[in-house]
Formats: C-alpha cells, sequence, structure tokens
C-alpha cells in the first residue's frame, strides 16, 4: 500500500513538472515597479497648522466666555431660590419669584443649548476651511513631485506605515507659508 501510494505520488509530481524552464517562469511574478503610498494625517494638520491653532484659540475664547455668562446665570438662579426660601415673602411675591426662576432657567437651557450648537458650528467650518485649502496644497505637492497618490492616514485605513512617506509636516510647512502670504 505504501509502495503504490508512493509511485501514484511521483506520477502525479512528474505529471505537473514543468517539462522545460518556460512554465516555471510565467508562474513566477514579474518583478514590477515598486510603488509607494505617500500618505498625510489631515486631523494632525487641522491641529497643527497655523491657522489650525488660530481657530482652536478662537474657540477656545468663545467657550471662556460662554462659560462666564453659565456661571453668572447659574449664580442668578441660586439667588433666586434663596430669595425664595425666605419666610418674609408674601403669597405674592413668592409667585413672582418663582416665576422668575422658571424663567431664568429656561434662560440658561436655552444659552447652553445655542453656544453649543454655535460653537459645532463653528468648529465644522473652521475645519472645513483648513482641510479645503490643505488639500489644494496637497494636490499641488503632489503634481510638483510627481507622486501617483497621497491618501489620508486615518481614513485609508493605515496601521502601519513607514515614516518616509509620511507627508504631513511637509504639508503643514507648506500650508502655513501660503497663509503665511
Amino acid at each position: 500500500m505504501r509502495k503504490a501510494l508512493a509511485i501514484l505520488l511521483l506520477t502525479a509530481a512528474a505529471a505537473t513538472a514543468p517539462i522545460d524552464g518556460r512554465a516555471e517562469q510565467e508562474a513566477k511574478p514579474q518583478k514590477s515597479q515598486q510603488f509607494a503610498v505617500y500618505y498625510v494625517d489631515m486631523q494632525k494638520i487641522v491641529n497643527e497648522s497655523a491657522k489650525g491653532k488660530q481657530a482652536k484659540s478662537l474657540l477656545e475664547a468663545k467657550i471662556s466666555k460662554a462659560k462666564n455668562r453659565i456661571k453668572a446665570l447659574q449664580q442668578e438662579i441660586e439667588k433666586i431660590k434663596k430669595e425664595l426660601s425666605s419666610p418674609a415673602l408674601s403669597k405674592e411675591a413668592k409667585e413672582k419669584k418663582e416665576t422668575e426662576l422658571q424663567q431664568k432657567i429656561r434662560e440658561l437651557q436655552r444659552y447652553q443649548q445655542d453656544v453649543q450648537i454655535e460653537i459645532a458650528n463653528l468648529e465644522k467650518k473652521y475645519t472645513f476651511e483648513i482641510i479645503s485649502e490643505a488639500v489644494k496644497v496637497i494636490k499641488a505637492y503632489q503634481k510638483e513631485h510627481n507622486i501617483p497618490m497621497i491618501v489620508e492616514a486615518r481614513e485609508a485605513g493605515i496601521i502601519a506605515a513607514d515614516p518616509k512617506y509620511d507627508l504631513t509636516d511637509k504639508i503643514i510647512k507648506l500650508y502655513n507659508q501660503q497663509a503665511g502670504k
């Protein structure tokens, strides 16, 4: 049985072996031109470019101003609550204070919602502007350096890549130079 199996395997191997070297050469993949994939990290461009830092500073100033306004409204609400707890208030004065309290609470809630929406919209606007401008710089760089393809590192799902193909810092430098003109 073993002898029959060995003969069968040898016969099968001989039948599939190339008669001349051509089949073996055809089976090997041809050496092709190496193709490098260059990439950028758009989030880093947004965060570290001069315009990105400026936008972040503007947003932080807006947030700080909003926090101060919210704190002032909360203090007003606390003041009204203290006044409500006074036993010296007449029924009529107490009702008036309760109405005032409800109005202040609604004002605070509306203000918080409005500020959140405004900040989110500003963040989107600034990010869109920076990315749009950075894409123009990237396309010009790609054309100038005859690079076949540049991908966005996070969107492309790149897990690991050779840092020599990372153009992010070069693009930030070019973008800052262009924005300074």
